[in-house]
């Protein structure tokens, strides 16, 4: 994984421990194993949940001009399976082609709500060949949740996994 070493901060909560440079280890790893693409977007999305302020993570992939969920690791299930191209924060990001990181959901119209504790969110389109193939989609329960370096990281898996989809 590019820059595998150079996200370096270590998270503590109720979670557990959690290093950025560990866990990108440990998916450069399953991402370039060779194994199932299904196995490999759930290990992705139980993995990245490990995070604590990363309450749910789906992984969408473009159908058409839908987003279908592929894999997903949270408290529950989203109604949000399948979402028309342009609807959303999802929708948004693969149309601009760029991760959009909203702070509070509560004031962007874009927001499909999922879950009443969903405060923040960041979803990041997975490239290829110029096209959003896919993205990873994040809420937290916390406010303003996600900072630079988990852009900068999770972009990073978006890069890795381009490599799958």
């Amino acid at each position: 994984m590019k820059g595998v070493g150079k996200f370096g901060e270590v998270l503590a909560a109720e979670k557990g421990k959690v290093s950025y440079d560990e866990l990108a280890v440990r998916l450069e790893k399953i991402i370039r194993s060779g194994s199932r693409r299904k196995a490999i977007m759930e290990f992705v999305c139980r993995e990245l949940r490990k995070v604590p302020h990363y309450s749910w993570v789906g992984i969408y992939a473009v159908e058409g001009t839908d987003l279908v969920l592929e894999a997903w690791s949270g408290p529950s299930a989203t109604q949000h399976t399948r979402i028309p191209s342009g609807e959303g924060i999802c929708g948004a990001a693969v149309e601009e082609k760029s991760t959009i990181v909203v702070p509070d959901v509560s004031k962007d119209p874009r927001y499909l709500p999922c879950f009443l504790n969903t405060q923040s969110e960041i979803v990041v389109p997975v490239m290829k060949d110029g096209s959003a193939v896919a993205e990873i989609d994040i809420d937290s329960e916390r406010l303003d949740a996600f900072s630079p370096t988990d852009r900068a990281f999770l972009e990073s898996v978006s890069e890795e996994l381009a490599s799958i989809v």
